[in-house]
């Protein structure tokens, strides 16, 4: 950003921002940020792609940025990215880099899930964009990712993705399983399929060995399941503990 009076323009806007959020003015603090993003609108993509590249890298890398002092640096983590600022400055280039193929900015576009779960329209919009149909899923971003750049920090994100699905599936167990097996047993095997290209499989042996333990006897119980009455009851004539 080469205009020095537009720079401090915006420097005193942010600052400004920032002591009235920092004193509980939310209706002052609202109106700067809101300044502050027309302003910063106007600027050149290259400094916004800058700005955003930063805060991702702030944010969802740990790499600590120096504070806002101009628009192509960072600020604080502290609550950073208010949502006006992720809406109209941050879902703009993460676009432009999703469809220029970039499998850093698709694993930050899943990172940001709980930014798309809040906000229905934007989230919406923004898959129209990438023409993908259907609702935000996370998963997407990080197999998509990861089908680029084989990087292990989006296969641990992807890992703990699909484990959180997994677990949820298989939570009220003895009780049952929420999936059919033919599904259950898919996930386990497309989990496995990524968990073999982990750097650290150990960490998942337990807890993977304990799905498939479950998928077992799952699908061995829905093939005869009228001779019991429910799964508990499966598990407890053949002395099996899933829980």
């Amino acid at each position: 950003m080469n205009n020095t009076e537009t720079l401090a323009k915006l420097n005193d806007i942010w600052n400004t921002y920032r002591q009235a959020r920092n004193t509980g003015d939310k209706k002052k603090a609202n109106q700067l940020l809101r300044n502050y993003i027309d302003v910063f609108k106007l600027q050149d993509p290259k400094d916004i792609k800058i700005f955003v590249d930063n805060i991702c890298h702030s944010v969802w890398d740990n790499e600590r940025m120096p504070g806002l002092n101009h628009p192509s640096e960072t600020p604080d983590n502290n609550n950073i990215i208010q949502h006006p600022l992720f809406k109209e400055i941050i879902v703009p280039d993460l676009i432009k880099e999703y469809n220029n193929n970039s499998a850093l900015h698709m694993r930050w576009i899943g990172q940001f899930e709980q930014f798309f779960y809040s906000d229905f329209a934007t989230t919406q919009s923004f898959l129209n964009e990438l023409n993908i149909a259907g609702h935000f899923d996370t998963r997407h971003f990080y197999e998509k990712s990861f089908s680029i750049h084989q990087d292990q920090k989006t296969l641990a994100l992807l890992l703990d993705r699909m484990a959180q699905d997994l677990n949820y599936y298989t939570h009220e167990v003895p009780i049952g399983v929420l999936v059919e097996p033919d599904f259950l047993n898919k996930e386990i095997k497309t989990f496995k399929h990524y968990w073999q290209k982990c750097n650290s499989k150990n960490i998942w042996n337990q807890v993977l060995s304990k799905w498939e333990l479950i998928a077992e006897h799952w699908t061995l119980f829905v093939q005869q399941k009228d001779q019991f009455d429910n799964f508990e009851n499966y598990l407890k004539i053949h002395t099996i503990e899933l829980d």
